[in-house]
């Protein structure tokens, strides 16, 4: 049996994807669709994970990929432990891809160490061509309820960010895509009105939920492509004055650090799905900072879902409600010739 500890020369073997923070001999997977991928062959694959305070209805869950062919998924009841993976044939190697599809806000997944039955594991070619782009949102980015009734109550399990319209653009496209998105959050205000939290505040951080002192360094990841989905939960509270005129400037001055973080980007701010009347604000906030300058930056209004048509989940939008949204943002983009 080899066992692999996360240092600095075994995880040259691995190949992540998404903000990954690492710390203490610890990996943590955080963001939605943050994944992993090893070559291994032998018997059993088998991982040591952790996790937070590992409430029922907020256990972090993984998909796992042998060959890329989904094979389980495993949820994290307890606090810390070994998890089997998979089990395999001894004839060949094997790639193996475990996905966090739940999000970060809410749980997260620590890998510690890696053991493997009756063989080893091998490197992995960590070069990625792929078109890099990052996706900015709130639950409807998370895939928040998918899976779930009209009207379900909340509970994790029901959460899937591969069925997210991100996951299908990024899919469709073959990007490699980093998530920063949290429920709950937006732009300015919270669903409750509670400025504290916000996504722009989690931008700079690998991980703010684990550790809000560890900076993401920008220059790591370039993407072409930056996505913003937010104002669905500050949309209830823009009647008041002053979250309104809080909201316009904090997105204005969150696309300058998006523009000073990453230059050359191409930045669509979309919004609708799930809220009306709001679409106006970020037009608003784009126009201005294109007088101001910045190029590369568009705003496209998708249409409230259609309930009757298209179904809901937890209140969200359906599975069906985000392929098409997935659709209609890379028809806009094509019809921009931005794609």
């Amino acid at each position: 049996m080899m066992e692999y500890q996360m240092d600095e020369q075994n995880e040259k073997m691995l190949q992540w994807e998404g903000r990954i923070l690492k710390q203490d001999g610890i990996c943590y997977l955080g963001y939605t669709n943050s994944a992993l991928t090893v070559q291994v062959m032998g018997s059993r694959l088998e991982m040591y994970l952790l996790t937070g305070e590992n409430e029922e209805v907020n256990q972090p869950g993984l998909r796992i990929y042998v060959d890329g062919v989904k094979a389980s998924e495993i949820v994290l009841k307890e606090r810390e432990g070994w998890y089997t993976i998979c089990d395999l044939d001894t004839k060949s190697i094997h790639e193996v891809c475990m996905v966090k599809i739940t999000e970060a806000a809410m749980s997260y997944v620590g890998l510690k160490e890696i053991r493997v039955t009756d063989g080893e594991l091998y490197p992995i070619n960590q070069e990625d061509d792929r078109v890099k782009v990052e996706f900015i949102g709130d639950s409807i980015t998370c895939g928040y309820g998918v899976h779930g009734k009209p009207e379900s109550e909340y509970t994790i399990r029901e959460e899937d960010g591969e069925c997210c319209y991100a996951s299908f653009m990024a899919k469709e496209m073959n990007w490699n895509a980093h998530w920063i998105s949290a429920s709950g959050y937006g732009m300015y205000v919270e669903y409750t009105g509670d400025p504290e939290n916000n996504v722009p505040k989690l931008y700079p951080y690998v991980n703010w939920f684990v550790n809000p002192d560890v900076k993401q360094d920008m220059k790591e990841f370039e993407p072409k492509y930056i996505f913003v989905n937010l104002g669905t939960n500050d949309s209830g509270h823009l009647d008041k004055t002053e979250i309104r005129e809080g909201f316009l400037k904090a997105y204005e001055e969150f696309l300058k650090l998006l523009r000073t973080c990453h230059p050359e980007s191409v930045i669509v701010c979309v919004l609708g799905t799930l809220c009306e009347e709001v679409f106006p604000y970020v037009e608003q906030v784009v126009d201005t900072v294109k007088q101001q300058g910045m190029k590369n930056v568009y705003a496209f209004e998708l249409p409230y879902h259609n309930v009757e048509l298209d179904g809901m989940a937890s209140m969200h939008p359906s599975e069906t409600t985000h392929k098409k949204d997935a659709e209609r943002i890379l028809a806009f983009m094509r019809g921009e010739g931005i794609l």
